[in-house]
């Protein structure tokens, strides 16, 4: 297949790291409140609450980091695709278009993110998670940084002038 292009890809990464964080909100709220009467009612031995010590340190430590792993691999996904994949500059205006659709989905769900950590039963969970809040709140801009250099890689790379190359000529 004669693939040019696909710039579905900052869509596909926006929504992504917004629902892996929403994910991530709630099992942060969840899994304590399991896991805390738990260990009162289970807690007859040492093994038992430190297994159930563990299911909490995994949800307030471990989780988070992975968006952050989730967050770089795409992204590192989304450059590697501008670079390789060839492209015409005949499809800029779309991925333009493509852009503002992304951003208006972006702030949609930066402001749904916003609103369910200012709730007040997952506002304590939102202040351990300070740095994934933090980027949601962001999530437009991060849009649109995001954007322009994809379509900086797209278009102003060796060879992106419809010839098919990616070679630069000597």
């Amino acid at each position: 297949m004669n693939k040019r292009g696909d710039f579905t890809g900052v869509l596909f990464f926006v929504v992504s790291i917004a629902a892996f964080a929403i994910f991530l909100l709630i099992i942060g709220y969840i899994v304590p409140e399991i896991m805390n009467p738990l260990k009162e009612q289970m807690g007859i031995s040492e093994e038992i609450n430190n297994s159930l010590q563990a299911g909490i340190n995994i949800t307030q430590n471990t989780l988070p980091v992975l968006w952050f792993i989730m967050f770089g691999g795409l992204l590192l996904g989304l450059f590697v695709t501008a670079w390789f994949i060839p492209s015409h500059p005949i499809f800029a205006p779309i991925f333009g278009i493509l852009m503002i659709v992304t951003i208006f989905v972006s702030i949609a769900l930066s402001n749904a993110y916003e609103a369910l950590a200012e709730h007040a039963t997952l506002s304590s969970t939102a202040a351990e998670q300070g740095a994934i809040v933090f980027m949601m709140s962001n999530l437009p801009y991060l849009a649109f940084i995001i954007g322009v250099v994809i379509l900086v890689l797209a278009y102003a790379k060796p060879g992106s002038s419809g010839g098919g190359s990616s070679e630069v000529p000597v």
